[in-house]
């Protein structure tokens, strides 16, 4: 469903520094939309989301392909405020998440602040006005006191550096854009990359295509999903006893403190890592029929290193006689399909790109430049830093919501977003209307050693090459610690670690009309 543009009561909020909203918000998914019900639920109604899209959503929005769905259960991936009993199965699939934050948005009122196909282009804080000025596509101009940068990470998409990707003649796509008007019946198809799109895409493209060839550069823990679908009894005993889905919801959470997290939080050997990882290797063995085959779908670094994926018929699918797992080195793309380093060349009519997102580029796309002209990715540079993921010094009144070292990898994103926004509101709030907040350097720094130490000691940093780890080994998108701590380091703003100062006063700045 697609929102009017410039329609409602904020359609000229925010035009001039003169009527500045109170916050704007950068991104309409799970972190753009519960910043919005926070917001209103704490008596503010100054404020704007704008999102590059054309719908809601953000992640869930762009991530379309066949078999997208969520490898957190579906009772915890939502809000806690808004649990959903009528979830279809354990694992919700993308169109459902999707329509579930077009509920929220609709239930709690947000349509009317919300400005689809309206990407930011750049956000610089004025300091003749202390307000933060954001350039929008169409080059107009909005004014806000407060900028929640809440553009999610899985949605920058990259592709890999091989020679050749624009000589292909077929179609091309990344999983995470993809094109619904190629048909894929009775086509040979390449996919590049195997981890978490292409192990939901694979089996549904099987099932069509005539020939698919899968590109693997390195194996992965593949676990049983063991994914099913509720029952109408199950269901309405989860919208009549509400108790029963948050007491489901609990054990879900603490299902992945107690077995999940303890798999990662060492980089040395643990008996119960060890276990699990027998156990998925086990599931291997017993799934694939070609012992070819299991050797090279067998990984040879610890569990954990990498992402641990969760399919329930991936390897299934790699069974049929016109599924081929090749995994010799990509040399070049042709017009015709794919040239490995055996040079032998691969006939394909599709490509499809399943090779995973930017987690840094996201939060350097939008140029921001906060106080004394210091831009953003400047500062950034050679790494992405924040104090409890939020917050930056030099840039006051900025806030992310997901920012570095925010993941946790064993539980539900939406946990760390709402902890999160529980934080930035009380920023916001001591910040009322004429005082700007920033973190202080000091705190910055400790809190950015204490993590990089941290880090080292977690299995994210062991020997493998992973999407969480940088070419030079450094982590900026995990944090090394469970989720309860998380939420415990966002219960309440450390003011010690903060400062605050005037704002000059925006009535008397000139106007600029948006």
């Amino acid at each position: 469903m697609q929102v009017e543009q410039d329609q409602g009561p904020l359609a000229q909020a925010g035009a001039s520094a003169e009527r500045p909203l109170a916050v704007l918000i950068v991104g309409a998914g799970f972190a753009g939309i519960g910043a919005g019900i926070r917001l209103r639920q704490s008596g503010e109604e100054n404020f704007l989301i704008c999102d590059k899209a054309a719908g809601i959503g953000g992640t869930w929005w762009h991530n379309r392909y066949p078999g997208a769905a969520c490898d957190i259960a579906s009772h915890l991936y939502c809000y806690s405020f808004e649990p959903n009993p009528n979830w279809s199965r354990k694992f919700s699939p993308q169109p459902e998440i999707q329509a579930y934050i077009e509920h929220c948005a609709n239930k709690y009122g947000l349509r009317d602040r919300i400005r689809l196909n309206t990407p930011v282009r750049s956000l610089a804080w004025r300091e003749d006005t202390g307000l933060w000025q954001a350039q929008l596509g169409d080059n107009r101009s909005i004014y806000a006191r407060h900028v929640i940068f809440a553009s999610g990470g899985l949605h920058q998409p990259v592709f890999p550096d091989i020679p050749g990707l624009d000589d292909f003649a077929g179609p091309a796509m990344h999983s995470a854009e993809w094109d619904e008007g190629v048909d894929f019946r009775d086509k040979r198809v390449a996919v590049i990359g195997s981890a978490a799109s292409a192990i939901q895409l694979v089996p549904e493209l099987a099932e069509v295509a005539a020939s698919l060839d899968i590109y693997q550069r390195t194996p992965n823990y593949v676990a049983p999903r063991q994914d099913r679908a509720f029952t109408e009894t199950e269901k309405r005993r989860f919208a009549r006893w509400p108790w029963l889905g948050r007491l489901y919801r609990q054990y879900l959470f603490l299902r992945g403190e107690y077995l999940l997290f303890p798999v990662v939080k060492t980089r040395h050997r643990s008996r119960w890592r060890d276990r699990l990882q027998a156990m998925i290797k086990g599931h291997i063995q017993a799934s694939v029929v070609d012992p070819a085959l299991v050797e090279k779908l067998t990984p040879d670094y610890s569990l954990g290193c990498k992402r641990i994926l969760i399919a329930d018929n991936y390897y299934e699918a790699l069974n049929r006689p016109d599924v081929h797992v090749i995994t010799d080195a990509i040399q070049r793309i042709t017009r015709q399909g794919v040239v490995t380093a055996d040079g032998a060349e691969h006939p394909a009519d599709i490509l499809v790109y399943a090779t995973g997102f930017d987690l840094e580029g996201y939060m350097r796309a939008t140029p921001v430049t906060g106080r004394n002209g210091v831009s953003l990715q400047s500062l950034w540079a050679e790494i992405p830093r924040a104090y409890q993921g939020g917050f930056v010094p030099g840039f006051p009144n900025f806030y992310f919501t997901t920012g570095p070292n925010t993941g946790v990898g064993t539980t539900s994103v939406v946990y760390m977003i709402e902890a999160q926004l529980e934080l930035i509101l009380q920023a916001i709030a001591s910040a009322g209307e004429n005082r700007a907040i920033e973190v202080t350097e000091a705190a910055w720094e400790e809190y950015n050693r204490m993590l990089r130490s941290a880090l080292q000691e977690t299995v994210w940093a062991g020997d493998c090459q992973s999407w969480y780890k940088r070419p030079d080994g450094e982590i900026s998108s995990l944090y090394p610690f469970n989720a309860r701590r998380y939420r415990r380091e966002h219960r309440y703003l450390e003011r010690e670690h903060f400062h605050w100062f005037d704002r000059p006063d925006a009535a008397g700045a000139a106007s600029t009309q948006a």
